[in-house]
């Protein structure tokens, strides 16, 4: 290895040295590292719920509870609105911190409240040292907190495909192009969206009426004769079709997994 490190000993640091033994960054085992410390999280999350001194969320018609949630490096505590819970929270972070060797960055780190007082929210995050956040807020670029059925929520990700479906393309595409661009725009555009909400009947023919111009009207502006009906064009390509994704089929699809 030609990278050298030094500890840090009462806070002075000792000599430099090459370590032998260790996982470097792009290690294949670094995932799995990863895993096994983020679990010590969620143990601790698991005892305080035990013994019954941190109050989680009970979500669903099942009362689900629900405390704990993370995704990759991101996690996100669920938990009633007391300062009991706020305290047993800031306690686990730090025994996660003195038991991992990790450290949390609280600047990066934000409280958020559901029909709780606004002076209550910034007490928590004064507690927590860090910010407060407010409803809705954008995670992986998918706006949580927000209303589906307005047309608000799904403005941008028209903009995208309108963006990206532009007339210009469609001009120096072949069918065959501009068939493969339909494909590869619809399937990575709309699909977290598509996945959690239910699109409203007005977007999924606004995004229709775009597929429509982009195939028929070879990138023109003007209004272009549709030689084939779109049910037709979405069909499989054994059945005569091309394929091209029906927007309401394909947003039922990936809701049906939660069901699942």
């Amino acid at each position: 290895m030609s990278s050298s490190v030094s500890v840090l000993v009462n806070g002075s640091p000792t000599k430099e040295f090459k370590p032998t033994r260790g996982l470097r960054q792009g290690d294949p085992l670094a995932p799995f590292l990863f895993l096994v410390v983020a679990e010590g999280l969620s143990g601790l999350v698991r005892q305080a719920l035990r013994k019954e001194v941190l109050r989680s969320v009970k979500v669903g018609r099942n009362k689900i509870e629900c405390c704990l949630l993370q995704f990759a490096d991101d996690t996100l505590f669920l938990c009633e609105d007391s300062f009991n819970n706020i305290f047993v929270i800031k306690a686990i972070l730090r025994s996660y911190e003195i038991v991992s060797g990790l450290k949390v960055n609280f600047h990066k780190s934000k409280v958020a409240g559901v029909n709780i007082d606004e002076y209550a929210i910034s007490t928590y995050a004064k507690t927590l040292n860090c910010n407060t956040m407010r409803l809705p807020f954008q995670y992986l670029r998918v706006e949580v907190g927000g209303n589906p059925r307005k047309k608000q929520l799904w403005e941008p990700i028209v903009k995208k495909i309108e963006d990206r479906l532009t007339t210009w393309k469609g001009k120096l595409l072949s069918m065959a192009g501009r068939i493969c661009l339909l494909k590869s725009v619809f399937t990575s555009i709309p699909l977290f969206y598509l996945s959690i909400f239910r699109a409203p009947v007005a977007m999924c023919n606004r995004i229709s009426s775009i597929k429509r111009r982009i195939l028929w009207a070879w990138g023109k502006e003007n209004k272009a004769i549709s030689w084939v009906s779109w049910e037709n064009v979405c069909k499989s390509c054994e059945e005569g079709g091309l394929r091209v994704k029906e927007i309401r089929n394909f947003n039922s699809a990936l809701l049906a997994k939660w069901k699942w």
